[in-house]
């Protein structure tokens, strides 16, 4: 025991192994079960290889933030063992050593790649069991935690390190079938699950589509049949209990002080790899519309995630709209996420029976504001708003007043925040004949479209979102010409200049 107090990596490494061994057989052998009489010479050496055994545990937690990453994994490997090793023996899981572990791991000062990479990718992500238990300890140990602040930070950061990664998350009960401990219980569950799979389409051409069933289960539903099932399981082969640890892991780490890095990533992956998974989604309402009151990229990252509870769990945000279009600054023609913001806002907007003036409000901000965009963001804007007057046509009105022709002439109040109160119908789009003399050559040909008539139907925006500086540049360098240009110079006989 004292060799794993060395220095030297070297020596810890072979000490740590060698003990392994020891305690290893003496698990498997029972000779490390609690005694019924202390009293005896026995129990007395028992207790005292318990207590070397806690130590050597101890000495193995503390080695995972040890600075050389190649004594953190070999450690932690051997914590992961002896969990297996007591867990099967004891024919339950060891959450007295599980929970320690998690809470070494997630705490860690010093969490190195390799160790990181080795409780993903080869035991959380790879294991249902320890998946659901990993998310329910994190949960308990986030919720209990009272430190300081800078502590709390690191703990939402290891945290996020290692559940973001995660993409094992089951959707079906079939798909919990990946065990790290697998007890006779859990084994006789898949099987007998493998079993009535393969026996129902049997069952049912013999039996007809019911089979045989009693009167009592006949009055029930197949889906009441199903849920009843499922509580006769243990918690870890419940789908159900699975999304309820999931959902328990990441309203504690949402509670967490988090870096406005792990903000944005959270946001960024909500609607696709959170919300499926939760039991409750609404439960991010607050979340969510907080983020979205925020402002600025936050509110634009939070749009997502809005839209999936508007539409499909009933979110109801009654100032969705008007906070939406103070959304409709100039900083979002900058930001990298404009793209993501142009989509959500097309399907927004994509109702016919929104009103006229909130529409137009929309179109003429779009409008103005695209007589600052970067060209990248003017492309985007002017098939927008074609598509916008194709399919609220109440305000084509808009572009065939004439009594405006400037800034000063138009009604429509740029600086107020309430869309229905900007008298944008009583404006017109003079901004789209500005742009029709922009310098670079695709937006001005694009803004003409507003000078003829509206023969096509709608653009595909898809087209036009994902423009750069950078694609404008390759696309003029790899422009075929058809001839040379023009030079404006003669070239020169000699040269004037003297060194």
């Amino acid at each position: 025991m004292d060799l794993t107090e060395s220095n030297n990596p070297q020596i810890v490494h072979a000490a740590i192994h060698s003990l392994h061994r020891v305690f290893s057989r003496l698990l498997t052998n029972g000779d490390l079960d609690a005694p019924s009489d202390q009293s005896t010479a026995t129990a007395k050496v028992t207790l005292w290889l318990t207590g070397q055994f806690n130590n050597y545990l101890k000495r193995l937690r503390a080695l995972l933030s040890d600075e050389e990453p190649g004594v953190q994994v070999p450690a932690f490997k051997i914590l992961m063992t002896l969990i297996k090793t007591r867990s099967e023996y004891s024919n339950k899981m060891a959450h007295d050593l599980l929970q320690p572990v998690v809470q070494a791991v997630v705490w860690n000062r010093n969490l190195s790649t390799p160790l990181h990479k080795e409780l993903v990718e080869k035991y959380v992500n790879a294991y249902d069991d320890l998946r659901f238990h990993f998310y329910r300890h994190t949960a308990d140990i986030i919720t209990k935690a009272q430190k300081s602040k800078p502590e709390m930070q690191r703990l939402a950061k290891n945290v996020f390190s290692i559940i973001e990664p995660i993409t094992s998350m089951p959707t079906e009960t079939a798909e919990i079938d990946e065990f790290f401990i697998e007890f006779p219980q859990i084994k006789a569950a898949i099987a007998a699950t493998k079993k009535n799979d393969g026996n129902d389409d049997e069952s049912a051409m013999v039996l007809g589509d019911s089979g045989l069933v009693s009167d009592e289960d006949e009055d029930e539903s197949p889906e009441r049949q199903t849920k009843k099932m499922e509580k006769k399981k243990a918690p870890v082969l419940q789908l159900d209990q699975h999304k309820r640890v999931f959902q328990m892991c990441w309203i504690a780490l949402l509670k967490l002080p988090l870096s406005e890095e792990i903000y944005k990533k959270t946001l960024l992956m909500l609607h696709r790899r959170i919300l499926p998974h939760l039991k409750e989604p609404r439960f991010l309402m607050d979340f969510l519309t907080d983020s979205y009151n925020v402002g600025g990229a936050i509110s634009l990252l939070a749009l997502n995630g809005l839209f999936v509870l508007i539409t499909e769990y009933n979110l109801d945000y009654p100032d969705f709209y008007h906070k939406l279009y103070t959304l409709l600054d100039r900083d979002v023609m900058h930001v990298k996420y404009r793209s993501r913001f142009f989509r959500l806002l097309d399907i927004f907007l994509s109702s016919t029976l929104l009103p006229a003036n909130l529409v137009a409000a929309f179109i003429k901000r779009l409008a103005r504001l695209s007589l600052n965009a970067p060209p990248a963001a003017s492309v985007i804007i002017v098939p927008f708003i074609y598509n916008l007057l194709r399919r609220h046509p109440s305000c084509m009105k808009m572009i065939h007043r004439n009594d405006t022709v400037g800034e000063k002439q138009d009604p429509y109040d740029f600086d107020e925040l309430n869309p229905y109160k900007v008298q944008a119908l009583e404006s017109s789009l003079w901004e789209v004949q500005t742009l029709s003399q922009h310098y670079y050559a695709n937006v001005s040909t694009l803004a003409k479209i507003f000078s003829e008539k509206f023969l096509k139907p709608k653009y595909n925006l898809e087209d036009f979102m994902d423009h750069t500086y950078s694609t404008f540049f390759k696309t003029e360098v790899e422009r075929k010409r058809k001839r040379e240009p023009a030079m404006a110079f003669e070239k020169p006989e000699s040269c004037e200049w003297t060194l």
